[in-house]
């Protein structure tokens, strides 16, 4: 008997090993892909030589681990932001900026969602990509003392950003009205659809 269970054990420590080797090869693979992909996207809205897209991918690397984040999330946000026409040096940096929101914002899910949230904030307002981080620190920080999350302001402010700041409205005076919708209705989404402008 006692044989028997030390070989069956055996076994199964050897099944169970052999199970999570293929699980860490199939999510290496999967990471794999994720970052080429990523990289392909870059390569389309930006115009940089080989060496340049080597040295940013390697880069990339560091900065997720500072970050606590992925090679991909960095990659993909940075070509967010190279998309609406920022160089690679401030989209890089935003791509950070959208790294830490999706981290400390609350219910923001992914790094889309983030590099969104703060593209059409920055257009509308016309926030330069060195003062990204006030939005950031804005959301948090309504976060914190109301009812609403970070998530939610970003997504009303999507909606209802453009109208905001063409009647006049400064990001603060926007955050506020949005937060003072919200408190009533208690959804984002709505809020920022119906949000009025002139107020």
């Amino acid at each position: 008997m006692q044989r028997l269970f030390t070989e069956h054990m055996n076994t199964a420590v050897a099944i169970a090993g052999v199970q999570a080797f293929q699980q860490a090869f199939k999510l290496l693979w999967q990471n794999v892909v994720n970052v080429d992909s990523a990289m392909r996207e870059l390569k389309k809205v930006t115009d940089e030589t080989a060496s340049s897209y080597n040295q940013f991918l390697s880069d990339a690397g560091e900065r997720a681990k500072t970050l606590g984040t992925t090679v991909s999330d960095i990659v993909a946000a940075t070509a967010d932001f190279a998309k609406p026409g920022y160089d690679i040096e401030e989209a890089t940096s935003l791509a950070d900026a959208a790294s830490i929101y999706k981290n400390v914002g609350d219910d923001v899910n992914s790094i889309d969602e983030a590099s969104q949230s703060i593209v059409s904030t920055m257009k509308a307002f016309n926030i330069e990509a060195e003062n990204s981080m006030s939005i950031i620190d804005k959301f948090n920080e309504v976060s914190n003392r109301t009812s609403i999350g970070s998530a939610g302001i970003g997504d009303a402010l999507q909606r209802s950003a453009a109208a905001l700041a063409q009647a006049g409205n400064s990001l603060d005076e926007s955050i506020g009205l949005i937060v003072a919708g919200n408190e009533v209705v208690q959804d984002p989404d709505v809020v920022g659809n119906w949000v009025c402008p002139a107020a």
